[in-house]
């Protein structure tokens, strides 16, 4: 899976600059300058630097493909419209000299931010969740709204199934503010060792969100498991949130379908 750009591009002390001759040059266009009547100027870069965390992993091939809206339905702009803010982006990212080869990744990466920060102005039911209103039963109530189902388990996690590809496990961290996301297959009994080290070393080489793990649950159970940590310092852009969790829940969801001995089983 191709590693976020963003993040590294934040780093640069041009960054700033650039954002902002591309907003400029947004709002100097009588076609799209509506674009950021719901993302102030000011308020752009900091965004990207609290959310930059949410943006789901994606393999290069979709990064190949132009970037499409992913605002709330209501406030997408056509497709005509979002191509020529693409298009801005190009030729200001060209005058600053942006390495080629970065740029539609990058470009994909901004527009997804910007989409949520639009989409946040825009809400009139709350989408992000305070980083000191994070717990379970708050997660809980956004999943049920994305239509996710979850319940709470003994130990304080949650369990999220209907409405995912793969059965995720999530657990809110107060010491270090990050939420947890785990998943996991179950290996059969009479699954060979060289036959699980394929699976795991398969899933290695592809462009995947996910690495498995081998592990033993407490009966001496074999496991493959999967795990991220997402930081909720700043808050939970819950659209976000939910988009990272469908891309995890895919990808483990493949594993079992590229399963061509039949030795995996939903854990």
């Amino acid at each position: 899976m191709t590693r976020n750009l963003l993040s590294s591009y934040l780093e640069n002390p041009e960054f700033e600059s650039i954002l902002h001759q591309i907003y400029d040059a947004v709002c100097a266009n009588d076609l799209i300058k509506h674009y950021f009547v719901l993302a102030k100027k000011g308020a752009v870069l900091p965004d990207l630097r609290r959310y930059w965390p949410y943006l789901a992993p994606k393999p290069a091939i979709e990064y190949r493909r132009p970037p499409s809206p992913t605002a709330s339905v209501d406030i997408q702009l056509p497709e005509s419209q979002f191509a020529e803010i693409v298009q801005t982006m190009a030729r200001v990212f060209r005058e600053w000299k942006v390495n080629p080869e970065d740029v539609p990744q990058l470009s994909h990466e901004i527009l997804e931010l910007l989409e949520e920060s639009r989409s946040q102005t825009n809400d009139t039911l709350p989408s992000r969740l305070e980083a000191k209103e994070v717990n379970a039963d708050k997660i809980q109530y956004f999943l049920k709204r994305h239509k996710i189902g979850s319940e709470t388990m003994p130990s304080g996690a949650l369990m999220a199934e209907r409405g995912l590809a793969h059965k995720l496990w999530l657990r809110v961290e107060p010491a270090t503010q990050q939420v947890g996301i785990l998943g996991r297959i179950a290996i059969s009994d009479a699954a060979f060792n060289d036959q699980v080290d394929e699976i795991v070393e398969r899933q290695a080489g592809k462009e995947s969100s996910i690495r498995l793990q081998l592990e033993h649950d407490d009966l001496g159970r074999r496991l493959l498991r999967a795990e991220h940590q997402l930081p909720y310092r700043h808050g939970i852009p819950m659209r976000l949130f939910v988009r990272y969790l469908r891309r995890i829940a895919m990808d483990l969801d493949q594993v079992h379908s590229s399963d061509k001995d039949g030795i995996l089983r939903p854990a």
